[in-house]
């Protein structure tokens, strides 16, 4: 058939049919556009940090609230407008580098983890977004500012919260609550639990690969050039080398003393999720592998005082919206929180 002659029509059913189909690309072809466009913009800041300055309207460097993937303010009124059944238990989800809120829809069920703990939790989930390409302390600190609008400004009043992270998200979710607790925030005292999934808590193998191999090229004037070059990754992708929570960092390339950044402990109840490709957990190339970007010893790092759960098979981004994460996730929070 050439290039645009008109699809034979053999009854009016069918010809209601293509009319529908012809109607409805357009808003196909832009909601498409929408998410590929939002997909580009989140890796070009994950990856470059505030190098990559493209389309800061729509993917901002402020963190924001969003909801039906628009960004909503933080004010009583557009809260109210944007949730009309708000609960007064919060599910807010943080997504990981390179990445916007939409990562948590992209399931193969077609229901979000969010939506789902809503039918099974009464609770009200929420969605921010943030420029992932910043240091994880600067976002933990915005996310911890974030929380106290919501809580205050929330339709009803908030009586639970609970933060989830893939990821980075993670990172930037524990150092919000450090935040939290070092500034007295009044809201941590309301958060229920932190539930972390593939997050590197004590580094990711590639970034802290890269970073070695950048020290060693700038020894030598021959490759410092190409030192030059693997500097221009962003500061949050940097941050994941160790997992850095907070601003002390070493001098002249050397690591920082990580201590600030194992302890204290959190005053809270957290659920690390860690996965591996392999079925079997006592597999050496599933330790060494582990879900492809982060190993099990790093999800599930025993430095810390968390609830960890163990999950063969599945890669990185399956913890986005994978079913047997949902109910480990589903269980554990029926015992942590009110419901």
């Amino acid at each position: 058939m050439a290039l645009g002659q008109a699809t034979p029509v053999v009854d009016g059913s069918d010809l209601n049919a293509a009319t529908r189909t012809v109607s409805a690309s357009p808003r196909s072809v832009w909601r498409w556009h929408q998410v590929l466009a939002t997909s580009v913009i989140g890796f070009a800041h994950g990856a470059f940090g505030e190098r990559a300055d493209v389309r800061r309207d729509a993917l901002p460097a402020a963190m924001s609230v969003r909801s039906g993937h628009r960004r909503i303010p933080t004010d009583r009124a557009s809260l109210a407008a944007a949730f009309p059944a708000a609960s007064g238990r919060l599910v807010i989800f943080v997504h990981g580098l390179v990445e916007t809120e939409r990562s948590w829809f992209r399931t193969a069920a077609g229901r979000d983890f969010g939506g789902r703990l809503a039918d099974d939790l009464a609770c009200s989930p929420v969605y921010v977004r943030y420029h992932t390409g910043r240091h994880v302390t600067d976002n933990g600190h915005e996310l911890a500012g974030l929380i106290c609008e919501l809580v205050q400004n929330w339709p009803v009043e908030v009586t639970e919260i609970v933060i989830i992270g893939h990821s980075m998200g993670g990172l930037v979710a524990r150092s919000a609550l450090h935040h939290a607790h070092d500034l007295a925030h009044p809201w941590r005292s309301r958060v229920a639990g932190l539930v972390c999934l593939g997050t590197p808590h004590a580094g990711a193998p590639l970034e802290r690969a890269v970073a070695r191999t950048a020290a060693l090229l700038g020894r030598s004037p021959l490759t410092a050039p190409l030192r030059r070059l693997l500097a221009f990754r962003s500061n949050g992708i940097q941050d994941l080398a160790e997992g850095y929570l907070h601003e002390t960092r070493g001098a002249d390339g050397q690591p920082p003393d990580r201590s600030a950044d194992i302890g204290p402990a959190l005053p809270v109840r957290q659920m690390f999720v860690a996965a591996t490709l392999s079925r079997s957990q006592d597999s050496i190339w599933g330790r060494l592998v582990g879900d492809l970007l982060v190993r099990p010893a790093s999800a599930a790092d025993p430095t810390h005082n968390a609830d960890v759960r163990w999950l063969g098979g599945l890669h990185h981004f399956d913890l986005l919206g994978h079913d047997r994460v949902y109910h480990a996730m589903l269980q554990w929070l029926r015992t942590t929180t009110a419901g």
